[in-house]
């Protein structure tokens, strides 16, 4: 008889779409610029727009959530006594940059660093909504691969990896490292990912709600002057 092959491919929740906010406030505190800008920590971003899309976790990627955020699993140990794993999702984003991603120049070091910004602002009023719900949520330290949120586990997460086997988008091996090729933007972008145990309908509503509380106060203020 036939052996059935488990299933390791993941799936689409969510196809990629734009999310639009402005006025969004950034938390310096804890994330990967707090050493490097000391006194940015009380400003917005101005006007960020954001691919994301939303997909179950392929099986790769399954094998060493336990070792990238060991925080919620020591969670699910005290809670249920054992170590299973919960139901999680994965949220790829993409923004567009003027330069590309390879590039070093003091101008693209600047677009990175707005870039970094604009998603730890974005992902941190995201998963606000998501934890006070009653739901687990992290994002990516781009810069690392570690979570922000949570404590540092024993492996980080490989972002291009990440996006080939969820995305399936194609890459470019430049020397030792890949670069994913976004199919309309190509290098030029900004790859970075949230996770969450929360399920789609709520991750929508969080989204959704970011997008309507930043878009009102941006609208309030435009209609005052």
């Amino acid at each position: 008889p036939s052996v059935r092959r488990k299933k390791t491919r993941c799936q689409v929740l969510q196809k990629p779409k734009l999310s639009c906010t402005y006025k969004v406030p950034f938390k310096l505190k804890g994330t990967a610029l707090e050493c490097k800008d000391k006194f940015a920590g009380a400003e917005t971003i101005g006007e960020i727009e954001i691919e994301y899309s939303i997909h179950t976790l392929h099986s790769i990627i399954k094998r060493h959530c336990k070792q990238i955020f060991p925080d919620l699993f020591k969670k699910i140990k005290n809670e249920k006594g054992d170590e299973t794993l919960p139901n999680l999702v994965c949220i790829p984003t993409f923004q567009h940059c003027s330069c590309d991603m390879l590039e070093f120049t003091e101008p693209a070091e600047k677009e990175k660093d707005k870039l970094l910004k604009s998603f730890y602002a974005w992902s941190q009023a995201v998963c606000s909504r998501l934890i006070e719900a009653g739901h687990w949520a992290d994002y990516i330290d781009p810069c690392s691969g570690y979570p922000v949120l949570g404590a540092q586990g024993s492996s980080t997460y490989n972002e291009v990896e990440g996006m080939q086997l969820l995305l399936r988008y194609k890459f470019q091996q430049v020397g030792m490292c890949k670069v994913i090729l976004h199919p309309r933007w190509g290098q030029r972008i900004y790859p970075a990912s949230m996770f969450t145990n929360a399920p789609l309908e709520q991750i929508q509503k969080a989204i959704k709600g970011v997008e309507s509380y930043f878009k009102k106060k941006t609208e309030k203020k435009s209609g005052e002057n």
